[in-house]
């Protein structure tokens, strides 16, 4: 906890609070110097894009109906105010949060921060990577255009091959009867369930996601990995004298954490708010009216579409263009099992003593033969629409994964591990309690922030003044709006992290 000398009086606060209600260092942990960096917050980039996919998933739904949904959606986009902008918006965020997961996973394999006692939270994560691609594909299908709905569709038939009555347990949820009251002619009833499921699964996510949460604050940080040697443990909470002595691992004012989240989410809206602005999702302007561009389904353009399911499936899909569906169901469970289970496979397979890289030869190498795979399955899946690629794909993939063992094991385990070992050894673990002498300093004058400071506020008002005029016709000038407010909010996140962030640290070391 932050030395009572030194806390500001927010953190005094959240003391007082603390000792009413039990939630100061419960669940919410000053952070130490060294994780404040941006890669120690892709969860809070991962977290951004799903609350704003919560908020806009909400207005969306105001005019989804899932009996009409093509008419629906291009009302949406054609007819409400701002409707184009809000739909761009939930499809770009979707994309952006499939693609930060993807990214904040890859980070933490790499550290190790699945690592003891860390795994159920790793499994946890996996959970929340399933119901996130769960919750992509069935807001995929939701506008029921030809190309999602052909996808959609297909992707079904190729589940029901899945082994153990995994598929007559999707069949059980997505099977329809056409009779059911209250179905309209023409549409397949199946939307309605989407469109219910749809939510269903958010609501778990965000259930997994306190979950999530709650594991990280109890474990807190993870500490660097070139300070964790083979034997000792990974938690911060065990090197105390490191956090007593050491700079780099000072705990920090809370505020700096608070101003940290606040500085991600107004990043990652304000990304989300430019992007949906500047490339509008499948919409195009026609005679200052935004269209949609994707045609709406038919049963008689399907059956001549091939299907072509969103990048977040390819490397599925590419599965089922190799080999047989029932061959390409257990690849891709056993892709899975491999995934949840990996922290078990490197604690008692592996047997890897430390989170250092250099350290897990075993864990890098096949780790990584997952993510080549994965980005040449999606790319080839992606350049053979509709055309099957035969046993050849999976033979590639075999190769793939041979040539990272081949490559990459005999690299860390020879050359990088004996070097990080004999700095270990050259170089004690601990300070023994001397506190190192540290010239504080800070990265930015005073008038280096004050004239930053300035341009941003200068940036603020001019694109909120373009903002207020660009509103007196927002059918025509929504995506000008969402590019100015996410420059905006981009802005005001810069704002953010030098007032509060960086300023706070005082530190050439952030």
């Amino acid at each position: 906890m932050v030395d009572e000398q030194k806390a500001g009086l927010f953190d005094r606060f959240m003391k007082w609070l603390d000792d009413r209600l039990g939630i100061y260092g419960h669940t919410l942990r000053p952070a130490p110097r060294y994780a404040y960096s941006i890669d120690y917050w892709l969860g809070g980039l991962v977290l951004s894009a799903f609350i704003l996919e919560v908020i806009t998933g909400a207005l969306v739904a105001l005019y989804y109906t899932p009996s009409d949904p093509y008419t629906s959606t291009t009302y949406l986009i054609s007819k409400i105010p701002y409707g184009a902008l809000l739909f761009s918006l939930h499809s770009w965020g979707a994309y952006a949060m499939v693609f930060l997961l993807l990214v904040h996973m890859t980070r933490n394999f790499f550290v190790g921060a699945y690592r003891q006692p860390r795994e159920i939270m790793w499994v946890v994560g996996a959970g929340l990577a399933g119901l996130t691609l769960t919750e992509a594909y069935l807001g995929y299908s939701l506008p029921y255009n030809l190309i999602s709905w052909v996808a959609t569709t297909t992707g079904l038939n190729l589940f029901s091959y899945m082994p153990f009555n995994l598929g007559y347990l999707i069949s059980l949820f997505t099977v329809v009867n056409p009779d059911q009251p209250g179905i309209m002619s023409g549409v397949d009833p199946l939307v309605q369930r989407f469109f219910v499921f749809h939510w269903i699964v958010g609501g778990l996510i965000l259930a997994l996601i306190g979950l999530h949460l709650y594991i990280f604050e109890k474990h807190g940080i993870t500490p660097p990995v070139s300070q964790v040697k083979p034997g000792y443990p990974e938690l911060i909470d065990e090197y105390q004298d490191k956090v007593r002595s050491d700079p780099k691992w000072e705990l920090q004012p809370l505020m700096r954490s608070i101003g940290m989240v606040i500085m991600v989410f107004l990043l990652t809206f304000g990304a989300i708010f430019l992007i949906a602005g500047a490339i509008p999702f499948n919409i195009t302007i026609t005679g200052g009216t935004p269209k949609y561009i994707m045609p709406a389904f038919n049963p008689v353009e399907a059956a001549q579409t091939p299907p072509v399911p969103d990048w977040y499936f390819l490397f599925i899909y590419f599965f089922y263009k190799a080999v047989s569906p029932t061959n390409a169901s257990l690849i891709f469970l056993g892709w899975v099992v491999v995934t949840v289970l990996f922290p078990f496979i490197e604690e008692y397979i592996f047997r890897h003593k430390a989170p250092h890289p250099a350290l897990r030869p075993a864990s890098i190498a096949i780790g990584s033969g997952f993510i080549v795979s994965f980005i040449v399955n999606s790319v080839w899946a992606a350049l053979t629409p509709g055309r099957d690629i035969g046993p050849i794909g999976v033979e590639v993939d075999g190769i793939i994964f041979l040539v990272c063992f081949a490559v990459i094991w005999p690299l860390l385990r020879y050359v990088a591990q004996p070097r990080v070992l004999a700095k270990w050894q050259s170089s004690p673990l601990t300070d023994g309690g001397v506190v190192i002498e540290y010239k504080e300093r800070r990265i930015l004058s005073g008038l280096a922030v004050l004239l930053i400071n300035v341009s941003i506020l200068g940036g603020l008002i001019y694109s909120l003044y373009e903002v207020f005029t660009l509103s007196s016709n927002p059918m025509i000038n929504q995506f000008l709006i969402g590019q100015f407010l996410g420059t905006s909010l981009i802005l005001f996140s810069i704002s953010i992290f030098i007032n509060v962030v960086m300023w706070i640290g005082k530190s050439q070391d952030i």
